[in-house]
């Protein structure tokens, strides 16, 4: 019941900042306090931000409404939990942890990384 309601969560969540991100790129980097300053920057935001999570939340939708994709989708959902965070730390290395959204970010990732890998687990332990 919880891995659903995680699946039900993600959709949301990542759906909505994906499509606000992929559909309106210099509202939602206004919003998170990033900046565009060419073309190639709000392509950039669409691609990256938009378009990855909004399918990161279709994808949990899926999920959501067949069991058999959960466990493919926590997999591919913790390998990119995973390498937001190593930015993460290495923006902390560098210095460049300044802004307080980076900080409900990091948590934000954080909660989801420890969900995933305990999730994992159980999948991988289910017999049936």
């Amino acid at each position: 019941m919880i891995n659903k309601i995680f699946l039900g969560f993600t959709a949301v969540t990542y759906g909505y900042l994906g499509g606000w991100a992929l559909f309106d790129p210099s509202s939602y980097v206004t919003a998170v306090g990033l900046t565009i300053n060419t073309d190639l920057g709000s392509a950039e935001i669409r691609a990256v931000y938009g378009g990855i999570n909004f399918l990161v939340g279709i994808s949990a939708f899926v999920a959501l409404m067949n069991s058999r994709n959960e466990k493919t989708f926590f997999t591919i959902l913790l390998f990119l939990i995973s390498g937001i965070l190593l930015g993460r730390i290495i923006s902390l290395i560098y210095g460049e942890y300044t802004s307080p959204f980076i900080g409900y970010f990091t948590a934000f990732e954080i909660v989801y990384f420890v969900f995933l890998v305990s999730a994992l687990r159980k999948l991988r332990n289910r017999i049936f």
